[in-house]
């Protein structure tokens, strides 16, 4: 069975224009920028709830922040592993982006997974040039067309 991953490009307006969350990784988890985002699991009812319970568990923000909702704006599926390069059996994620309250507040001290040792918000430019993986890159390009 295919390990199905969720992630949320999370952004909200600033002036005229937005900015983007990244969260970074601890060294431990290979200290890169990405948005937040990991497994769906059994539990939830929908990649959706996947999303909502992933990007709580891992930022703090709740539901009730997201104003603006953007399902399946990408999917890929990629089978090495992001540290250690080596094959996996094949994950399939797909991509999510949600505009939240510009006051919304970030609480990555939370996460009992520990993964995550900063967080940023950053405009368009910056998050292109600070993501690692080229999936990410193509996942903000295609908000790009939607959003701008």
């Amino acid at each position: 069975m295919q390990t199905i991953v969720v992630s949320c490009i999370i952004f909200r307006k600033k002036l005229k224009t937005y900015e983007f969350l990244l969260l970074k990784r601890t060294p431990q988890k290979g200290s890169f920028w990405q948005p937040p985002g990991g497994v769906y699991e059994k539990k939830d009812k929908s990649k959706l709830e996947g999303v909502y319970r992933e990007v709580f568990e891992e930022t703090g923000i709740k539901k009730e922040d997201f104003i603006r909702v953007l399902e399946n704006i990408h999917q890929f599926t990629f089978d090495k592993h992001h540290i250690t390069n080596e094959p996996i059996n094949p994950i399939k994620e797909f991509v999510h982006a949600f505009q939240v309250k510009k006051n919304v507040k970030i609480n990555i001290n939370k996460n009992k997974s520990k993964e995550h040792e900063n967080y940023k918000w950053v405009s368009f430019e910056q998050a292109l040039k600070m993501l690692k993986w080229q999936n990410n890159i193509d996942s903000f390009n295609k908000l790009r067309k939607t959003i701008f």
